[in-house]
């Protein structure tokens, strides 16, 4: 996820305005993304957040009152980004290219950002937990609204105009997207006693697999 950087001294100023806030905020979701980045898993702590960030831990809290806050808002933007690229990707093209754009999208944000994959497959039922209703609320906003704009880009380029129909099968492609993935990349430990032990075989060509139950699922479309 392509991020734009800023220089910050050891003690930041307490931002008033609008924009230093959203600035700050930036800051402690680039070295969220950072550590994401490089390091393995479990998820960086908050602490560890903080001293990347070169913030004190009462200024990180007033903008993110936990860890999974700070990891939702890193993966709303993952998705912001997803959706522009999708967006682009259909531009100009033709209906029965429709399911091909869209399964290219996909593996393309596998690829290039897995952590963030990682994040979506935890977010149910690890990240979402204890949040406050707000924050559920603007997530769930979030998500919806950029799941909208690109049924209506779909809808515009197919000619489909039953929604509801194109919502349906995105929802359905997406948890494939996710369950197939998650599948497919355990952890290196599991990975290397699967290895091992010849176990291999429970696992499939994420890619190939993943681009055919999507088709199948987009058929008509």
């Amino acid at each position: 996820m392509k991020k734009t950087r800023y220089i910050w001294s050891n003690k930041i100023k307490r931002a008033y305005s609008q924009q230093a806030k959203e600035l700050k905020k930036n800051v402690i979701l680039d070295a969220a993304q950072d550590l994401l980045n490089s390091g393995d898993f479990p998820l960086p702590s908050v602490n560890q957040i903080i001293k990347q960030a070169g913030m004190a831990k009462g200024t990180v809290y007033l903008y993110f009152s936990s860890r999974e806050e700070i990891y939702l808002s890193l993966l709303m933007n993952y998705f912001t980004e997803f959706e522009h690229e999708v967006l682009q990707k259909l531009d100009g093209i033709k209906e029965q290219e429709v399911s091909q754009v869209l399964v290219d999208a996909y593996l393309q944000f596998a690829k290039q950002s897995p952590k963030a994959v990682y994040l979506a497959c935890i977010a149910p039922l690890i990240l979402e937990n204890n949040l406050s209703a707000q924050f559920i609320c603007q997530l769930k906003t979030h998500i919806r609204n950029l799941t909208l704009q690109i049924l209506q880009k779909i809808s515009d380029v197919s000619n489909e105009d039953n929604i509801e129909t194109l919502r349906i099968k995105f929802l359905l492609s997406y948890n494939l997207f996710l369950a197939s993935w998650q599948h497919c990349h355990p952890a290196q430990s599991v990975l290397n006693v699967l290895r091992n032990e010849g176990l291999e075989n429970i696992l499939y060509d994420f890619e190939k697999e993943f681009s055919r139950g999507f088709h199948a699922i987009w058929q008509g479309i």
